[in-house]
Parts: C-alpha cells; sequence; structure tokens
C-alpha cells in the first residue's frame, strides 16, 4: 500500500519460509541494491542492537546494500568516506554514473592516523579530482583519527543525511579483536548507510 501510494506500480511481493540470509543469493542474483531496516522485528525491545539479518547480509552479499533507520529524513548532503582502498574506488565510479546525486551537496572525508600523512593527501586528491571530473563539487576534508569516531562526528556536525562506505574492510582477525568501522557505524548511526563490497 505504501509502494503504490507512492505512484509505483510494478513490483513483486514474495513471501519465502525460512532465513533470509539462506535464499538471498536467489533474490540478489537479479538486483542492482539490497535494502535492508537498520533494526529488527525486536528494535523496540532492544534499541542498540542492529537487525539479525543486517550485518550477516551486508557481509554474504556482492551488491551494495543501503540500510535504513525506522524514520526517513529528506537527503541534502551525502557523505562518502573514501580511504583509496579498491571498493572506494568502486563508489567513485558509482557516483560518477549516478545522476540522482548531482543536485545533492557531496562531503569526502578521508580519515588518517596523522593529518600529514602524504598518502592519504594523495588519496584524497585523486577521490576529489574524480568526482570533479563527474561534475561534482565535493567538499573534501582530511581528518585525523579513529575512522568511526572521526565519521560519526562529522555526520552530526555538518548534518549529513547518507553515508556511502566501503563494507567491512579489515581483515577478519582484526573485526574480531577490536570491531570494525563498519559495525560500529551501522549500530550507532541514526542515518542510512550505502554499503559496498
Amino acid at each position: 500500500q505504501t509502494i503504490k501510494a507512492e505512484g509505483i506500480e510494478e513490483f513483486k511481493l514474495v513471501h519465502k519460509t525460512g532465513f533470509l540470509v539462506d535464499c538471498l543469493h536467489e533474490f540478489e542474483r537479479n538486483s542492482d541494491l539490497i535494502v535492508l531496516g537498520q533494526r529488527g522485528e525486536a528494535a523496540d525491545f532492544a534499541p542498540g542492537h542492529l537487525g539479525a539479518n543486517v550485518d550477516r547480509i551486508v557481509r554474504s552479499s556482492g551488491k551494495p546494500c543501503l540500510v535504513t533507520p525506522a524514520k526517513f529524513k529528506p537527503i541534502q548532503r551525502i557523505l562518502f568516506a573514501y580511504d583509496g582502498s579498491y571498493t572506494g574506488k568502486k563508489i567513485l565510479n558509482f557516483l560518477a554514473n549516478s545522476s540522482c546525486f548531482q543536485s545533492l551537496e557531496i562531503h569526502l572525508l578521508t580519515v588518517a592516523k596523522d593529518s600529514s600523512d602524504k598518502t592519504a593527501t594523495a588519496r584524497l586528491n585523486e577521490a576529489e579530482q574524480s568526482l570533479k571530473r563527474a561534475r561534482y563539487q565535493p567538499i573534501c576534508s582530511l581528518l585525523e583519527g579513529e575512522s568511526e569516531k572521526v565519521i560519526a562526528e562529522y555526520i552530526t556536525e555538518q548534518d549529513i543525511n547518507l553515508l556511502l562506505m566501503g563494507a567491512y574492510g579489515h581483515s577478519r582477525i582484526r573485526h574480531l579483536v577490536i570491531g570494525s568501522t563498519t559495525a560500529q557505524l551501522l549500530r550507532s548511526s541514526n542515518i542510512p548507510l550505502l554499503l559496498f563490497r
């Protein structure tokens, strides 16, 4: 009913039994994007927890995943957390070929251990030039600190409405020991995250 009220006529409803993560490969094969709620059915009882499927689906899917909070706010400002990785370059390519973002304010952020890091500066400049070639005028920042904290603070200070970033870029061992930027931001964020693998 909600989809129809928005004027969308072509959609398909599918109801399967079992676990979503087990049959996701069937659906994602012919999809460009997976959209998931940030919290599951028990959101009212455990507001600090992710939905049971979110972490597993984002980790196992090869397609971009849009993870959304319960409340929608119009998207005006986007933050792209760029680390120079292969996935980061995929996001640059995605932005360059997506005209729907052209009218929005794009913030490009690179986080480094040291703000004088020449490699981080070069990465940021490379991404800025790539976005400018695609007719964006990004607002660029190189900030020092721990990624999840810096990104979370930037989102609040700049009133960002959507975060684009690579998902789970570190090794499985590092994730088990200290968690990951992706997992931390998925848990704490009150804005949508568009995650790429």
